[in-house]
């Protein structure tokens, strides 16, 4: 290979002793971490584990959150219960799926009343 030294520097070839050397990056820290956003950031800090007092169970900080401000409301706290009530509410859980019998009676007995009123039609439905 031919020398460094007798090469001549310019566009595009820089004098040698500001080349990269052999083996290393010209970016040697590399590309900048993104910062996270907040919902990350709680995300990966709520779902740490913490020791319960007098157990060696080990819970998210998010489920150890929740119980106590299951044990404020039910001690009556009335602000711990209207947030929990608000956190269900937003959570879409307070009233999603709610089994109503009476409604399930009345769509059962629609349906009945639909394939009667269809077998009618059709003269008893017998072949």
């Amino acid at each position: 290979m031919t020398d460094q030294s007798n090469q001549p520097a310019g566009y595009a070839n820089p004098p040698a002793q500001h080349r990269f050397k052999k083996g290393k990056s010209g970016n040697p820290r590399g590309r900048p971490r993104k910062q996270d956003d907040l919902w990350s950031h709680m995300n990966r800090v709520l779902g740490r584990k913490v020791k319960l007092q007098g157990g060696d169970d080990q819970i998210p900080i998010r489920e150890a959150l929740i119980r106590r401000l299951r044990e404020l409301a039910l001690a009556g706290d009335r602000r711990a219960l209207e947030l929990q009530r608000r956190i269900l509410a937003e959570a879409g859980t307070a009233d999603a799926d709610r089994f109503d019998p009476e409604e399930e009676k009345r769509k059962v007995v629609d349906v009945l009343n639909r394939i009667a009123a269809a077998m009618k039609k059709d003269g008893g439905g017998d072949a």
